[in-house]
Order: C-alpha cells, then structure tokens, then sequence
C-alpha cells in the first residue's frame, strides 16, 4: 500500500514531469531544490520516467485512432498533431532523473536555444544515476563529468571519469558516446568507459559497441576489453560478470597494478590514497567488497593486498 505521503510526492513528480515539457531556466532550477529537499524524490520520478516509458506505444495509438476520426470527420485542421509530426508533448520531454542534480551546486550549464547542453559531475565517493527519456541508464562512478544535450539522449561526452552506459538500442540512432577524439557507438548493449590520464578503457558486458578513432573501427562484444592511449590500442577480454562491478559494491582485478586498485578507491569512496615507492609497480588479483565504513575498508585493503594501510590527514599511505 503507497503511503499517504509517498501519493503525495508522486503526485508531485508528474507535476514537474509535465511542467519540464517547456521550462525555463529558472525551472530547472526550482527543481533541481526540488530533487535536492528529499531522498525519495528521486525515486518517484525514475518511477515516472518510467511510466512514461511505458505508456508511451499507449498514447501514440491513442493519437493516430484520434487523428484518423479527425481526418474522417473533415476537420483536417485538429489541433491533434498525427505521428512523425507531433510536437514534443508533455510525456515525451527528455526525462532526467533526480540523483543527476542537474542545477545545484552548478552542475548544469545550460548552452543556447533547444540545443542545451548540461554537465553532471560527481565527487569522489559519490554516485550518480541518469535515466534519460529514450529508456536508457547511466551510472556515474565518483570524480566524473559527463555532457549530455537536453535536445538529444542519444548523444553524451565524458570529460573525464567513469561511467556505465545501459542503452535503450535504436538502429535508426545509434547512441554515441565521445571521449575526446574517439567515439564509442551503441550496437545494442551495457557498457563501461572509463577516462583518465592513462587513455580511455572500454569493457562490455552485453550487446557490442563500435569504437572509432577517426582510423581504427573495431566492434567489442560481450567480454571484450579496449585501452587506448594515444595511438596504442589494446584489446583484451574478460569476465562479463565482472565489468562495471564498481556498480554493484565491489572492485574485481587480475594482474592490475595497485595504481588502478588505489585510484578506484578513491574514485569510488573519496579516500586519497598516497602509495609508497616500492608499491607503484606491484599488481594485484582479488575482489575488494566496498562495503563498511572506512575504518573497515581499510582492514580489508590491507589484508587483501598484503601491505601497512595507514590513515593520513586527507585519506591512506599504503606502505610495506
């Protein structure tokens, strides 16, 4: 049974899914308070977005049976738009949900005209979910940016970071992703990317994607892994299970350096993390839990990797 309550903000998230359909500036502003005031806004309206989803082949039957009658009728002026010409309804604004804080704290910059551009960004430890209007996900790991166009979900940059990318597939429009010069293309799939000073990685973990570079074109199926720094491309594989497992609480490696391992921690939980000398080069196998506290991370990363965790002024010294 719904909560008095919980009708309530429900009530209330429709509300701001319809009112989105033509907003001003000073409307993403007044929601993203909204978003911000309550935990269980963002839920009601992920559960909104996805209503509309939902109904979405509902009301495009609705309105060709109306535009039809209209058409038999004579009235070949109604005020009902028939399908491929419809104007964007109040239903079908592309929908973002709450946990992307799209005003607070100037996360979003609005850029021009129906072409805006917004930036979501999270801190270290902090994680982030869009559900974008065309039925697709993303997940933002801590310390990210990512550009999306409020006129388009089927186009998204990230600037730096991680992410992963559940996408709704549409041959017609690919989803397409850009990371500085290259470009990774939806086949139909969940993926993740990752941005950093060591390159962009790309893992599968269903469907495929296409990457691009501007010469090289390579499609990566599921289990199918891709660094690229520069112009040194690395394919790899791996577990499907295990990509994007940062999403699911817990950090999978094989033969990965501790400069990975350390720079994961801290993109995930916002704990700085300061290695010793003889440490930069050692790798690492085994799966990190990262739940707890950061007292009981902290014991766990020292037994696991075998080394002194020692708690500094701004996070860890990892030390033999």
């Amino acid at each position: 049974m719904i909560r008095p309550d919980d009708e309530g903000i429900h009530g209330q998230a429709i509300a701001w899914h319809v009112r989105l359909a033509d907003a001003s500036e000073e409307d993403w502003g007044e929601f993203a308070a909204w978003l911000e005031a309550d935990a269980r806004h963002n839920d009601a309206y992920e559960a909104v977005c996805d209503e509309d989803l939902a109904l979405s082949p509902a009301v495009a039957l609705a309105r060709q049976e109306n535009f039809r009658s209209e058409a038999e009728a004579g009235h070949r002026d109604a005020a009902v738009s028939p399908i491929g010409a419809r104007r964007p309804g109040r239903w079908m604004w592309p929908a973002m949900a709450a946990t992307v804080a799209l005003v607070a704290a100037g996360s979003w910059m609005a850029v021009g005209g129906w072409d805006r551009s917004y930036t979501v960004t999270t801190a270290p430890g902090e994680a982030r979910t869009i559900a974008l209007s065309d039925g697709s996900r993303i997940m933002l790991n801590g310390g990210t940016e990512l550009v999306l166009r409020q006129s388009d979900p089927r186009v998204a940059e990230l600037k730096a970071g991680e992410a992963q990318f559940s996408v709704r597939h549409n041959a017609e429009k690919p989803f397409t992703l850009t990371v500085g010069s290259q470009r990774v293309v939806d086949v139909g799939t969940v993926f993740n990317v990752r941005s950093g000073s060591g390159g962009v990685q790309v893992e599968v973990s269903e469907g495929a994607v296409r990457f691009e570079d501007g010469i090289t074109r390579l499609r990566l199926n599921a289990g199918d892994t891709l660094k690229a720094s520069g112009d040194r491309l690395v394919e790899g594989s791996k577990a499907a299970a295990d990509i994007g497992a940062w999403t699911r609480g817990k950090l999978v490696y094989r033969d990965a350096p501790l400069v990975e391992v350390a720079g994961d921690i801290t993109r995930a939980r916002g704990i700085a993390i300061e290695l010793g000398p003889d440490l930069s080069k050692t790798s690492f196998t085994g799966v990190i839990q990262l739940d707890g506290d950061n007292a009981a991370l902290q014991r766990r990363v020292e037994v696991l990797i075998g080394a002194k965790v020692t708690e500094t002024a701004d996070g860890w010294s990892i030390t033999r």
